[in-house]
């Protein structure tokens, strides 16, 4: 559909953007790739609950399908020990489940609607051995290729241990990864993703936003709040932050070793943090922003292409720090970097 066209050209230039803050501190994040196409699988034809047929597939593992019939605004919880896992939302109230190479697909139904009596709370995980008494050796899915469909309107709860991580078009997702890139775009409701290794890239999506990572980049391009005061919060160890194109009014960026770039509009009534231990800070807004500066920098140097009103100015043996405006002054944007450079620059 139209609203999901892809717009990563768009996100290859904010990423470019940012290795040109910190060229050869950090590799750029992973493309979000689409969905497979779906003539690949074992399977085909219209949702029957509970059909399960496994085709045995060179390797340790079975390639097999799942699917169930569900409510519409279901809600699917899983892990995943390993492997390429795909997340699409289609128009169906269905869950399909495929899995290459892997694991045998469990489906627990773990809550029904008391009206419909269709579920709305599913559990996917590693099903039991076929031998009577003899439990898997994880309750966790794993494959060398996991691909589910769900209603576009389903939330989604992912926990994983070395996963590439892709979903799309789904109302609310939560993933945590101890290794592995996280794609996510058109998620309207809301997202939660950590990764302590690896790359999170957030496109066309909304709501209250958490971004994590360990070791990685972070890049959000399109991005806005789903209710009034829901807030945008980034987060890095090491890497680099690319921020273009948001909404939000309420906004925490902070890398601890690397550069953080916001390009977009500083909103009225917005509150803004950018920080960075090590590494440079580029805000890229319009000449005519209203807003309020309040910077530190450390031993750096802070240049704005953009004329600013100086209110403060301190140059100490700890570190230098000003507060200055551009036109009324509404909105607040902290900037801290304790040894990097602080830039403004003009769209």
């Amino acid at each position: 559909m139209n609203s999901h066209r892809s717009k990563f050209p768009k996100l290859a230039l904010v990423l470019c953007l940012s290795a040109g803050i910190s060229a050869g501190q950090t590799p750029k994040a992973a493309p979000i790739t689409p969905m497979p196409p779906r003539h690949e699988r074992p399977v085909s034809g219209p949702a029957t609950p509970g059909r399960f047929r496994v085709a045995v597939a060179p390797g340790d593992g079975v390639t097999s399908e799942r699917s169930i019939a569900v409510d519409r605004n279901a809600n699917l919880k899983m892990c995943v020990v390993e492997g390429d896992l795909k997340i699409n939302g289609w128009h169906r109230a269905e869950i399909r489940v495929f899995v290459k190479n892997g694991s045998r697909i469990g489906i627990r139904v773990l809550e029904k609607d008391p009206s419909s009596g269709m579920p709305v709370w599913i559990l996917l995980s590693n099903a039991a051995d076929e031998k009577p008494g003899k439990p898997p050796q994880s309750e966790c899915l794993s494959g060398e290729r996991i691909e589910i469909d769900v209603p576009i309107t389903a939330s989604i709860s992912v926990a994983g241990r070395a996963t590439e991580t892709v979903i799309d078009s789904v109302k609310k997702v939560t993933v945590k990864n101890v290794e592995g890139n996280i794609s996510l775009r058109n998620i309207p409701g809301g997202i939660t993703a950590l990764t302590y290794q690896g790359d999170v890239t957030v496109e066309n999506s909304g709501g209250a936003i958490s971004l994590e990572s360990a070791t990685g980049n972070i890049v959000g391009y399109d991005v806005r709040p789903g209710e009034i005061g829901d807030v945008l919060k980034v987060k890095t160890s090491s890497g680099a932050i690319s921020l273009q194109k948001l909404e939000h009014r309420q906004i925490e960026a902070n890398s601890i070793t690397g550069s953080v770039l916001f390009n977009g509009t500083l909103l009225p009534g917005g509150l803004y943090t950018f920080k960075t231990s090590n590494g440079a800070v580029r805000l890229v807004i319009p000449a005519d922003s209203a807003c309020t500066f309040i910077a530190s920098y450390g031993f750096g140097q802070f240049n704005s292409e953009i004329p600013l009103k100086y209110l403060t100015e301190n140059d100490s043996s700890t570190g230098k720090s000003l507060t200055a405006t551009i036109g009324s002054g509404d909105a607040r944007v902290n900037i801290t970097t304790t040894s990097g450079s602080i830039g403004i620059k003009k769209q």
